[in-house]
């Protein structure tokens, strides 16, 4: 009883440490605890969900992932990490090229809050490496330096240079009007 109150306590002020997630199951789609990323090991920073209402019908998406050098739990911290890191995107469901390239227009063009001369092109020259998504076909996205690597299946499909894409792409899931505001505190492993 009196280490359960501890625990309460420790957790009530803080004060105890923040451990890495354990490999999870969302949907189907296993979660690893960790990943690699040009032989760095990365911890899994949070997992969740994106799901889309159409019609009052919750669709879902996709599965996504977010691994950290270390765990980072704010908003603040996110935006200003350079990683390495590597965002995983598990479709549940096949998607067109024509679809995948509205959506992620979509997605930028409602959520984005950081911007910079060049932006327009970067995020035009994202958006035409995706291809076709098969039905759990995986989508990797990966701070390398200051490079935005992007991966279809594991094979590097193309790179999008400087910090300033990196920081828009954060944007996305943890600026002030992100993707999906649930998404956005799974991935922070709130």
């Amino acid at each position: 009883m009196k280490q359960a109150l501890h625990i309460v306590i420790a957790l009530l002020l803080g004060t105890l440490p923040i451990v890495s997630l354990r490999a999870l199951e969302i949907q189907g789609v296993s979660v690893p605890s960790t990943s690699q990323v040009e032989g760095t090991t990365l911890q899994l920073n949070g997992a969740g969900l994106r799901t889309f209402t159409m019609l009052m019908i919750p669709i879902k998406i996709y599965v996504a992932s977010l691994y950290t050098p270390a765990p980072i739990r704010s908003t603040a911290a996110m935006m200003e990490s350079q990683g390495p890191m590597q965002f995983n995107f598990t479709f549940l469901r096949a998607v067109s090229q024509s679809d995948v390239a509205k959506a992620w227009g979509s997605q930028f063009a409602q959520s984005v809050s950081y911007t910079y001369p060049g932006y327009e092109r970067d995020r035009d020259a994202f958006i035409a490496i995706f291809g076709p998504l098969q039905n759990k076909g995986v989508e990797q996205v990966e701070f390398i330096g200051t490079n935005t690597v992007v991966l279809d299946q594991g094979v590097q499909k193309g790179i999008i240079p400087g910090r300033d894409f990196q920081k828009a792409f954060l944007s996305l899931w943890f600026g002030s009007n992100p993707v999906a505001a649930d998404l956005k505190a799974a991935l922070l492993g709130n």
